[in-house]
Order: structure tokens, then C-alpha cells, then sequence
């Protein structure tokens, strides 16, 4: 990080309370991974004391949201299709149509993230509402941005097919993979935060 001092001492805030952020996407665990790292990334800043979990004593408060499409299919959607080659030939008979993996899959979810001195509880939940990335900055809300957030895997499929464009469909381990997409998508996030507290003023 090119600057280690405070950057909101400019504001008056010496410290921020950062409450485990709300998952409203269709993807679960994700709330623990973007906390965890944009404390991590924040927690750098001298002169700047981060404190679990909402703390009204605290100068503001960081509240991030993750948000996605409503359909999974809009929030997970499948590229470059391969046909996969059937296994049970014999069994199902050649009338079986052809189906087809992904090879790669892309994520697309949202990070709204507001950074308010001192609000109201009716604050707080005007600004986690449907409504809340509509309510502009002001003197006490530092910042209230949606972030938009890409990340793609590669599905693995294990082909023990001799044929150079079909694939044998025998073991996957994609939750896996989607998963670490989710924790690499986390890690952007908190470096988007922080470009919003370096660079947004």
C-alpha cells in the first residue's frame, strides 16, 4: 500500500466499526470471506482503529452489502460449451439428444458499501434497504457506492476420452473452484474499498 497513514483522519475518524457484512445473494459464505478481507486490507492504516461487529461508539461505521441477480442462472452463467460424450451408450439408446458442459463459468455479484459517521438505527436500516444505494453523500455519509464484481473458473472435468472434442463427465470438483472464485472476488472488494477511501475525495 502506497500511503499508511489514516485517510479519513480528514473527516474526523479515528475509528470505524465494521459488522460482518450482509449476504443478500444467492451465494452462501460469502459474507464471512469479504469481511475478513476488508478488515485484513484496512486494518493497515495507522491512526485508524477498526472494531469488530457494529459499535456505536465508534467515529462510522462501514456497512457492506453483497448483492446479486434474483436467478442463479444470471448470476452463475455458463461459456464455451463442449459436448459431452456419453458414457452409457448401450443403455440409453442413440435417441438421446446431445447435451454440453460449460468450460468456464462466470460469477457477477454487487458490493454496496456505505461509510457513515454516527447514524441512527433508522439509518441503518433505510441504508441496507432496497432503497439505500439511491441516498447521496453528505457530510456524514463518506461514501455509498456499488461495486460491480466479475470473476470466472474454469469447470474441471477429469476426460478420459480419446476424442479431441468430446469429454467423458466422471468427477467434478466445481464448488470447490466456485468457491475460491467467491473468497478471490472478497479480495477485490476490499481493494475496491480501499481505493474508495484513497481516491473517491
Amino acid at each position: 500500500m502506497s500511503q499508511q497513514d489514516n485517510p479519513l483522519a480528514q473527516y474526523g475518524i479515528k475509528s470505524v466499526s465494521l459488522p460482518m457484512f450482509f449476504n443478500y445473494s444467492n451465494q452462501t459464505d460469502a459474507s464471512s470471506h469479504f469481511t475478513k478481507e476488508t478488515y485484513r486490507l484496512l486494518s493497515a492504516y495507522k491512526g485508524l482503529k477498526l472494531k469488530n461487529g457494529y459499535r456505536p461508539e465508534a467515529d462510522a461505521v462501514l456497512i457492506g452489502i453483497i448483492k446479486s441477480p434474483e436467478k442463479i442462472s444470471l448470476t452463475t452463467q455458463p461459456n464455451n460449451l463442449r459436448f459431452a460424450q456419453n458414457r452409457a451408450a448401450n443403455a440409453i439408446g442413440s435417441t438421446r439428444e446431445k447435451f454440453y458442459i460449460p468450460g468456464t463459468t462466470d460469477i457477477s455479484l454487487y458490493l454496496h458499501v456505505i461509510l457513515i459517521k454516527k447514524p441512527s438505527d433508522q439509518e441503518l436500516m433505510l441504508l441496507q434497504s432496497g432503497i439505500g444505494d439511491q441516498i447521496k453523500a453528505s457530510s456524514r455519509i463518506i461514501f455509498n457506492e456499488l461495486i460491480p464484481l466479475r470473476g470466472q473458473y474454469a469447470r474441471e472435468v477429469f476426460d478420459n476420452s480419446s476424442t479431441s472434442d468430446a469429454v467423458s463427465v466422471t468427477a467434478t470438483q466445481n464448488a470447490g473452484i466456485q468457491r475460491k472464485v467467491i473468497r478471490n472476488l472478497s479480495e477485490q472488494a476490499a481493494i475496491s474499498i480501499r481505493d474508495l477511501i484513497l481516491y473517491a475525495f
